[in-house]
């Protein structure tokens, strides 16, 4: 049989179903390519958003549960300093299964659910065999509790929000490695899979292909992230529970009224005010050009013949006052 060129997977647990379906839509948008699926992983869904991932075209959705004893020992076991130890955090360990994919597909593409898709990826491809972004500043060794006897912990780490493998390599014989080095070091790993991935790399002689972080994964926060492929809501201050956040993003927002409109789930839309912010930055541009003529004036002293005070100018936030002989005051100004 025949492989298709490209697929997407994302795994989510209940509460990112929203953001999965996000994800679908943006794609099915932007995406020039036809030749792809999106491969959503899920533990468990309410009906109304399984029918409503039905209705976004190339959505496949496959129910997927790790082994009883792995959900065991990873809880028991993952330290207490890492933010995975919850049963809803342990399916970041789906991002291993890229790797069986690799025999249906050319080409797969994890894509973690808190990103916006805002351009066209079809030339992802070209980072195959394995593409990943970098982690700048952190480390290997930044993703464990304490080194890993074997492995270079002073490299640069690689942030596995987005990556892209294909069926060029030892997929199998990979996956099968993850899993075994997770329950291994688990109780040494503090980013999961993003750890094993890192010295996955090592251990199979991999030498990935840098993806610019600033167009393929570009945190929110970046002045770049108005213009690239992905934005990654890669911290607390997420699209839907930030005010600020929400505001800097519209597209985001614009397509999950779509998703509510198929029937989808919705998150908690107190948090957010989603507004034109066009007159809060026309406020802040007229605070700041009163601010500059501050500065420019604040406490200005003019002396004759260079030490002869004649004339002192002091500035508040909303007058100007001039004094003659630096202490007769004669004219005040006020600033709207």
């Amino acid at each position: 049989m025949k492989k298709k060129k490209l697929a997407f997977l994302l795994g989510i647990t209940p509460n990112l179903s929203f953001a999965a379906g996000n994800v679908a839509l943006s794609l099915n948008k932007h995406m020039k390519m036809q030749d792809y699926d999106i491969v959503i992983y899920y533990t468990e869904l309410p009906q109304k958003d399984i029918e409503s991932f039905m209705h976004i075209p190339h959505v496949v959705l496959k129910q997927f549960n790790f082994p009883e004893n792995f959900v065991e020992t990873m809880l028991a076991k993952i330290p207490e300093k890492s933010r995975f130890r919850s049963l809803n955090h342990l399916m970041c360990f789906s991002h291993f299964e890229v790797f069986p994919l690799l025999a249906e597909y050319e080409n797969v593409v994890w894509l973690d659910a808190d990103t916006s898709i805002q351009r066209d990826l079809s030339d992802i491809v070209k980072f195959a065999p394995l593409g990943i972004t970098p982690d700048t500043p952190w480390t290997v060794g930044d993703q464990f509790s304490h080194p890993i006897a074997g492995y270079n912990m002073d490299i640069e780490g690689h942030c596995t929000a987005v990556l892209i493998v294909n069926d060029t390599l030892p997929y199998n014989k990979i996956h099968s490695w993850l899993y075994d080095k997770a329950i291994e070091y688990a109780d040494v790993i503090v980013n999961p899979d993003q750890a094993i991935f890192s010295i996955m790399f090592q251990e199979f002689n991999i030498i990935p292909n840098l993806m610019p972080l600033e167009e393929w994964q570009c945190i929110s926060w970046r002045n770049e992230a108005s213009i690239a492929r992905i934005v990654h809501f890669g911290a607390e201050k997420k699209v839907w529970n930030n005010i600020n956040v929400c505001n800097a993003f519209p597209e985001w927002y614009r397509t999950h009224l779509e998703w509510l409109q198929l029937g989808g789930s919705d998150f908690d839309q107190t948090k957010i005010d989603p507004h034109n912010t066009l007159g809060t930055l026309d406020a802040f541009d007229k605070i700041n050009s009163n601010q500059s003529l501050l500065q420019k004036y604040h406490k200005t002293k003019y002396y004759l013949f260079g030490f002869l005070p004649i004339w002192k100018i002091k500035a508040s936030s909303t007058k100007i006052w001039h004094y003659l002989l630096c202490f007769i005051p004669f004219l005040k100004i006020k600033i709207k």
